[in-house]
């Protein structure tokens, strides 16, 4: 099974599978620069289920408005939240590899 069928099984609500071929890898990316992590085990890409959770949520979260921070009535205005919730980024936690710089 792909991860793009396995974040859809795991998705709760319907979502194109054109969106989800543009979407996952984007956050693939945005999961590996995240975690400083490749997620490479004997030559191949092997995402936990943490990650595979947190993918199919953050492609929940960005197909809702919950995404909308504030809205005005008068001239129409509205504004975007465009970060994961810290609930959502938090799938993350344990996958994350620390970064040392050198001074």
């Amino acid at each position: 099974m792909t991860l793009i069928e396995e974040v859809k099984a795991i998705m709760q609500r319907s979502a194109s599978d054109e969106y989800l071929n543009v979407m996952v890898p984007l956050l693939e990316d945005y999961v590996k620069a995240e975690c400083n992590n490749t997620f490479r085990k004997n030559g191949k890409t092997v995402y936990p289920g943490g990650v595979k959770i947190f993918i199919a949520k953050a492609c929940e979260h960005n197909l809702t408005v919950s995404g909308v921070s504030s809205k005005r009535l008068g001239t129409v205005s509205y504004s975007y939240d465009l970060d994961f919730p810290e609930s959502l980024r938090r799938l993350l936690n344990p996958y994350r590899r620390v970064r040392f710089h050198a001074f």
